[in-house]
């Protein structure tokens, strides 16, 4: 008797079964349906193990200095200028605009945008790590810093006309407290305000490799996300790529001078390296 056995995954490795092989028939032996777990940190342990304990420092290749750090700003903050000058400048005065920026860590963003117009007093930021709110404290003192689950943080007596939140929800691993988190910022977002959503590009969120402190999404799955939680999309951009889906043109800036390296980022073959929303919510 011939015996073969082949076994397949099928939905993005969410559902298995075997098919086996006997004297030339095709017979299903097993089959079952399973959820692969997120193998990523809890964001808990995450804020406990790294950001609780991290130290200011120059040497960081993230440092404004550093050629890393200088480029991705260049580039980001380029970026956030362009939507700032379509979303707000022709329709309200910045120093009037109510931000909330959630997972504001040490306050960086914020400071960029207080450095476009935006007044520190009208300005928010949450963040879960207490070492992080304490550096934004000391950094920008008139701003309204809240220690806090930036995902379930209420602030019922405000409504915000530009949230943001950059690099928080891919340290986030379940599909429902994301949602629950884009549903919470919803509710504090004024009926004709903007939602931005910047996060690392990965192929898929929810098959993490094993014990990452973060891991992003594809552009259809911040879409879904977004959509699920009662968010209407406005526009998307990519920032950065990832050169042959491998290497993230943001760690080459440290060789490749930065004018080239925009010239490679838009000719050479890659998947963007990190992706924006703009989102409106959807009134009911």
């Amino acid at each position: 008797m011939k015996l073969a056995s082949l076994s397949l995954n099928l939905i993005e490795n969410r559902s298995k079964f075997s098919l086996v092989k006997i004297n030339g028939f095709v017979n299903i032996l097993l089959f079952c349906s399973y959820e692969k777990p997120n193998e990523m940190k809890d964001y808990n342990a995450v804020v406990n193990e790294r950001f609780d304990l991290e130290k200011e420092t120059t040497s960081s290749i993230y440092a404004a200095h550093h050629p890393i750090g200088k480029y991705s700003r260049e580039v980001l903050f380029s970026g956030l200028h362009k939507f700032l000058i379509e979303y707000f400048h022709q329709k309200k005065n910045l120093s009037e605009i109510k931000l909330l920026d959630v997972g504001c860590g040490k306050g960086g963003m914020i400071e960029y945008f207080i450095s476009q117009g935006f007044s520190a007093q009208n300005c928010y930021g949450v963040d879960l790590s207490a070492a992080r709110i304490s550096a934004a404290q000391q950094q920008l003192p008139d701003v309204n810093f809240i220690c806090g689950d930036a995902l379930h943080q209420q602030f019922s007596s405000h409504r915000f006309d530009l949230i943001t939140s950059f690099d928080l929800y891919s340290h986030i691993a379940k599909e429902n407290e994301i949602i629950a988190g884009l549903k919470n910022v919803s509710k504090s977002l004024a009926s004709n305000g903007v939602f931005l959503w910047y996060d690392i590009y990965s192929k898929d969120h929810f098959n993490a490799p094993q014990n990452v402190d973060s891991w992003g999404f594809n552009k259809h799955q911040m879409i879904q996300l977004a959509q699920n939680a009662g968010f209407e999309v406005i526009s998307t951009f990519s920032f950065f790529k990832k050169f042959f889906g491998r290497y993230h043109s943001i760690y080459q800036a440290h060789r490749i001078p930065a004018p080239l390296l925009k010239l490679l980022e838009k000719v050479l073959p890659g998947t963007p390296g990190n992706i924006m929303l703009i989102l409106k919510k959807i009134d009911i």
